[in-house]
């Protein structure tokens, strides 16, 4: 079998996912190996009888029989088959009961990538030694017929020595057998030679590879030098490691391969040549001018370096030759050059596969790039003339010049015809221009180049053919190119800074800025969408001077529909003093009764392009008849910045995560030590008057007992409603302030204390907490103020917001939606006798209570409900000189 011949592996081990997992390492480890997998040693027996198996891999520890004992099995039926003990029940004496038994390898499991690979090349070492040796063993005559009659020569040689020579050997060294025996290798190898094959021989002790193939020279008896084809591996000879070797005298093929490849380098033209797969073979010295060194190539399909424009022309032509090898075409394509640009080649191939010298297609390529490229130019000019052009003689004189050359010299053809260029125009002559013309005449090599050129205050591209009488010049004139790319480094320097911007809003900034300074469109705006509205995030000062507080209807709707569409919206206005109808319907107050205004033009508007910023919003971009560029450049603004956004609000949501998580800690420290404080007195009252009910016998002492453990009671209801109720309010409903403060009321001891409600509107909340609220405020009222405290519940006034809607309008409340109104909210307030200024900032500490029985959370759960439901709730003198709680920053809801 050959080196690269399957090798089927048969693993046994009693746990199943072990051995799918060793599989797939060592499937992947080595294309060769094929597994086959059993759980047990029985079943090893029975795929070993139905199965050809070339090493089995077996662990030690398994149920009925062992590893060793299944290897006692194995080797009464065959006794070489390789078998490797792989197993984690590792210990010197299971490694010599294994080595006793005939064991071919032992590795302590360890299932890994490198492990695997250990294991795989152990396996297939093992494998070939067994496959040689029993070669050997098996066809020993037929092994020496096949070997002295073979065309190449074989030998094998131990400690440097040759054992064992063929005939053929003794012919092509010029040396009889006996004199070969005992001789040393290295003798007849060239010494030029030795290094690199000592290399190769070391590698193969180690098991890199099982066999080595190499050209290399040898000496014959009459110290004639000459070259070998050798193939050497590993063997045993007699019983003994050795090493077999091959050789096949390739001395004419390589004379004539080094004659041949004298000519190929002293040709201009470029000779490569490809297998039948189409890769590389062989470059000639001339792929040079291609940029490449000869080994550089080699090995590489060549199809790949082809432009992929002409890629299917050149592989149908490459088959069809192929096919019939009578045909010799002669194609043109663009060739990849080292640098990355394209040059064009002209090849003709040859199909000689079936010559043993070359065994495969000759391709001859000479570099036409320069013609074709003048011959494309020529095109352009006979078609369109666009560039300037104009033609020096060898003594720099003008011999001709077109219109465009005319207008960006200033010189008309018969003003400068037959006059010296640097005599002409001296500003030109220590230029870059002037450089480059002289050195494409000095080397007679077309040259392209570019510079800025400060009298005409531009950028110039030349392109300069050079000849015996003189240069032809193209000028182009590349200012606009070199301005947008500059725009468009400046735009990837300003993004790094966009991207480093740390919130929402400092990314909006910085964006606007970039669009005024970098992009020169003063007129930016971002419309960010949340809550289903559109909200003016940020803007320059020329789009607040354009567009004051006010907003546009039809702007309305091109942020709209760019937004719901996900695609740029560009609105230019008609031309000057052209009458039309305008549908900017500020909304600074009322939409002027819905009428349209009828207006003249005196100058031209700003075009517009509307750009969205994915679900974040719209970036709006104005400035003066915005062309493709400028739209691009706003686009790729409004992508990096649809980017910096979302990372900022990932920063945002991070840190706010990194806060509440803080808050958390410290509600939860800040608990445990209330805990252990509060219900640390009433547990030692109880356990005082329990002791002095034992003592004296008196049942009243058990009351205060009671007392102590309601007490106690009330604190773990309060601690428990407090760490609940600090929750996120998701879940909202519109709630009658009116309906909700009655069943506040209802549900509480009030005694002789009256209520007066006057709140009446309706508001988006959590009807059970707010309830829970108004609760706790009536309990505190009574337990401060008394029984017969008066409490009141009012609405606070409402100021609107005015926001812009999805429906593209601006309006004070949206129809259907919740409005946020910053002094909307309600009140609760009593006629007791009210708390000090300088307590009122601890009343909403949790503990905090000036009641003996008062456990001291009630406003703090009134306080972390309001938070929870986004509310401000402050504490002030009521009217009365009471206290009156106030709740800001409600939803209103219709």
């Amino acid at each position: 079998m050959s080196a690269t011949s399957p090798i089927v592996v048969l693993h046994v081990d009693d746990d199943h996912s072990l051995l799918d997992l060793t599989k797939t390492f060592l499937e992947a480890e080595s294309e060769r190996l094929h597994l086959h997998t059993a759980t047990s040693s029985e079943a090893a027996l029975s795929v070993l009888r139905e199965t050809d198996i070339d090493c089995i891999v077996s662990d030690y520890e398994m149920p009925e029989m062992d590893g060793l004992e299944l290897l006692d099995v194995v080797r009464e039926e065959y006794p070489e088959l390789p078998f490797v003990l792989f197993t984690s029940a590792g210990s010197e004496e299971i490694a010599s009961r294994a080595i006793s038994a005939g064991v071919t390898d032992y590795i302590e499991k360890e299932i890994t990538s490198d492990d695997c690979a250990v294991l795989a090349n152990r396996i297939e070492n093992a494998v070939h030694t067994y496959r040689t040796e029993n070669a050997l063993r098996e066809s020993e005559e037929r092994y020496r017929t096949v070997v002295e009659g073979s065309h190449d020569a074989i030998y094998i040689y131990q400690d440097d020595r040759f054992a064992f020579v063929n005939e053929r050997a003794c012919e092509i060294t010029g040396y009889d057998a006996e004199e070969l025996r005992g001789m040393n290798v290295w003798t007849l190898l060239h010494s030029d030679d030795h290094e690199r094959i000592q290399s190769i021989a070391a590698s193969r002790k180690r098991g890199d590879h099982s066999v080595s193939t190499y050209e290399a020279k040898f000496r014959t008896k009459d110290d004639d030098i000459r070259y070998g084809d050798f193939s050497v591996r590993r063997t045993s000879y007699n019983g003994k490691p050795a090493t077999i070797g091959t050789v096949r005298d390739v001395t004419d093929r390589k004379r004539s391969e080094q004659r041949l490849q004298a000519l190929i380098e002293h040709s201009q033209d470029i000779v490569t040549l490809i297998d039948e797969t189409g890769i590389i073979r062989y470059e000639s010295p001339s792929v040079s001018r291609l940029g490449y060194d000869m080994d550089d190539l080699l090995g590489e399909l060549a199809f790949d370096y082809i432009h992929p424009d002409d890629r299917q022309h050149v592989m149908e032509t490459f088959y069809r030759a192929l096919e019939d090898p009578t045909v010799t075409p002669t194609i043109t394509y663009r060739f990849q050059h080292a640098d990355g640009s394209w040059n064009y080649l002209e090849t003709t191939g040859e199909n000689h596969l079936t010559d043993p010298a070359v065994e495969g297609l000759v391709l001859n390529s000479r570099d036409v790039t320069e013609l074709r490229k003048m011959r494309e130019e020529r095109n352009e000019i006979l078609a369109r003339m666009t560039d300037a052009f104009l033609a020096l003689d060898d003594e720099w004189r003008f011999t001709y010049l077109n219109r465009r050359a005319e207008q960006i010299l200033h010189r008309t053809a018969s003003e400068i015809i037959g006059e010296n260029i640097w005599e002409r125009f001296p500003e030109v002559a220590n230029s870059f221009f002037s450089e480059g013309c002289r050195e494409a005449m000095r080397t007679q090599e077309p040259t392209t180049f570019e510079g800025y050129y400060e009298p005409f205050d531009g950028w110039f591209e030349a392109n300069v053919y050079p000849s015996d009488n003189g240069v032809s010049i193209y000028l182009r004139d590349v200012t606009e190119r070199k301005n947008r790319e500059e725009t468009l480094e400046s735009l990837h320097d300003s993004t790094r800074k966009l991207m480093q911007a740390e919130t929402s809003a400092d990314v909006s900034e910085h964006a606007v800025t970039i669009a005024t300074d970098v992009l020169e469109l003063p007129v930016t705006g971002i419309w960010q969408h949340e809550n289903d509205e559109f909200r003016l995030a940020a803007r320059t000062e020329m789009h607040r001077d354009e567009y004051g507080t006010g907003v546009s209807v039809s702007d309305q709707r091109a942020t709209l529909e760019a937004f719901e569409s996900d695609e740029t919206v560009i609105r230019r206005e008609q031309e000057d003093g052209k009458e039309r109808e305008s549908e900017e319907e500020r909304v600074d107050g009322e939409e002027q009764d819905g009428k349209k205004e009828w207006e003249t033009e005196t100058e031209s508007k700003k075009s517009e392009a509307f750009v969205p910023l994915g679900s974040r919003g719209v970036m709006a971009f104005g400035g003066d008849e915005l062309d493709d560029f400028d739209v691009y450049y706003a686009q790729l603004l409004a992508a990096n910045t649809a980017a910096a956004l979302d990372r900022a609000e990932r920063e945002d949501e991070r840190k706010a995560n990194q806060r509440e998580l803080e808050r958390q800690n410290e509600r939860l420290e800040e608990f445990a030590n209330l805990v252990s404080h509060d219900l640390r007195n009433p547990l030692n009252v109880a356990q005082g008057y329990l002791d002095l009910y034992r003592a004296t016998g008196e049942s009243e002492h058990l009351t205060r007992v009671d007392n102590a453990h309601e007490r106690m009671a009330g604190i773990v209801k309060d601690v428990l409603t407090l760490a609940r109720q600090g929750q996120t309010v998701s879940e909202t409903e519109a709630v009658y302030g009116l309906e909700i403060t009655t069943n506040a009321w209802a549900s509480v001891e009030t005694g002789s204390a009256t209520l007066d409600v006057s709140w009446e509107t309706t508001i988006d909340a959590d009807a059970s907490r707010l309830q829970q609220v108004l609760e706790n405020l009536f309990r505190n009222a009574i337990e401060h103020a008394g029984s017969d405290v008066a409490v009141t519940v009012g609405e606070l006034n409402a100021v609107g917001k005015a926001e812009i809607g999805r429906n593209g309008n601006e309006t004070s409340t949206a129809s259907g939606a919740h409005s946020v109104a910053p002094d909307a909210g309600f009140y609760v307030e009593d006629d007791g006798p009210g708390i000090p200024e300088s307590s009122r900032e601890s009343v909403f500490e949790t503990g905090y209570s000036t009641a003996e029985t008062g456990t001291g959370f009630g406003l703090t759960i009134v306080k972390q409900i309001a938070e929870a439901h986004g509310w401000d709730v402050s504490l002030r003198k009521g009217e009365t000189g009471g206290t009156r709680f106030e709740f800001t920053g409600v939803e209103l809801a219709e």
